[in-house]
């Protein structure tokens, strides 16, 4: 039987659980893993049919599969398993036949999972983008363009305890403060090199801009609304958990100041979501590629055993006019490639989303 339960997990595997509680909440904190592991000979903790059917029964994207060819072909799988690692590359097929980049299954410090390929020609690209991004993670960039333009670039924030989400959230927020007295453009908020991690700061932290409202909503298989988000006295509430405890006075001005929302591929999970909560704010544009295809999923953590925990997918996500996203978030603006963080001025999206400020 598995219990559910919040956890944490960094870019690079590391695992926190935090101490119990007699009521354990589902979180969002998704995230990008970037390989499946394999791990040694071993026996399977806790019962292959309790995991399978959990996946079975819980996946997001259950029904677009045909489950009496999967059933086949993982009993197959499962009985000529002659090792552990057998027994996880079977789970790793059903998530495959899910198409689910998104859920993991964590087995003795080890993460599997279902991942996309790419053809060497888009990896040329694609990787110093990613790897980029990694580099860029906690990292909160902010300033002032052409003396009238704020830019707040808002990374993968790879946080665990709720003191970790308070500062990084009032320092995501204290950027915007900062520069609001000379932004009489408007802003650019750069989500290109949010890769995931805990969305709570991103929310929390941006909360200025999208005010005490809902902003969001995740919903299940049958598109029905599960759960809410809102901003409630600048912090970010999923489901009536308050994620964060800052201090920020929210301005009304803030909430109709122009905003380009610049996304691309290796934006992806919480970074997805972040842009979801701005789709339907006013006087905002999204300029850049369609963000990493499969993260806008909602996933929980459970529990299997001591060393077996599912970061799974179970909702989608949707805007705050119940605009459900499966796969990806795209643009209103689409520019391709033309990505220069060294020199913002020379930035091919930048150059665009501050001639959209201007011409305002």
């Amino acid at each position: 039987m598995f219990k559910q339960l919040v956890l944490s997990v960094t870019n690079r595997g590391k695992m926190t659980i935090p101490s119990s509680k007699s009521t354990i909440r589902k979180l969002v904190i998704p995230l990008f893993l970037t390989s499946i592991c394999s791990i040694s000979f071993g026996q399977f903790p806790g019962s292959v049919d309790s995991l399978y059917a959990f996946i079975k029964s819980n996946s997001v994207l259950r029904t677009t599969v045909n489950w009496k060819e999967i059933d086949i072909t993982f009993n197959e799988q499962i009985n000529e398993a002659q090792s552990l690692h057998d027994t996880m590359k079977s789970f790793v097929s059903v998530l495959e036949r899910l198409n689910d980049v998104h859920s993991q299954i964590y087995l003795n410090s080890q993460f599997y999972g279902h991942y996309p390929n790419f053809a060497d020609s888009i990896l040329t690209w694609l990787k110093p983008l990613n790897d980029k991004a990694i580099s860029q993670t906690n990292k909160i960039h902010s300033e002032l363009l052409l003396n009238s333009v704020g830019y707040i670039r808002v990374p993968s924030f790879q946080v665990f305890d709720q003191n970790q989400i308070n500062n990084f959230a009032q320092s995501l927020s204290d950027s915007v403060i900062k520069l609001s007295g000379k932004c009489k453009e408007g802003y650019i908020i750069d989500l290109r090199l949010n890769g995931g991690g805990n969305i709570y700061p991103m929310l929390s932290g941006l909360s200025l801009f999208l005010g005490n409202k809902t902003i969001g909503y995740e919903t299940d298989v049958h598109d029905s609304i599960v759960r809410s988000w809102k901003i409630e006295n600048g912090n970010f509430v999923i489901g009536g958990y308050q994620t964060s405890e800052i201090k920020t006075k929210q301005n009304v001005k803030f909430q109709s100041l122009p905003v380009v929302v610049l996304i691309g591929p290796v934006t992806k999970s919480s970074g997805s979501m972040t842009a979801i909560a701005f789709k339907g704010r006013p006087n905002t544009v999204f300029v850049g590629e369609p963000t990493a295809d499969g993260y806008t999923t909602s996933n929980g953590y459970f529990h299997f055993a001591s060393n077996l925990i599912l970061n799974f997918a179970t909702n989608y996500v949707a805007d705050r006019n119940i605009n459900i996203y499966k796969s990806t978030v795209n643009p209103d603006i689409l520019i391709t490639q033309g990505d220069n963080f060294d020199n913002l001025i020379e930035d091919k999206k930048i150059i665009f989303a501050i001639k959209w400020l201007k011409d305002r």
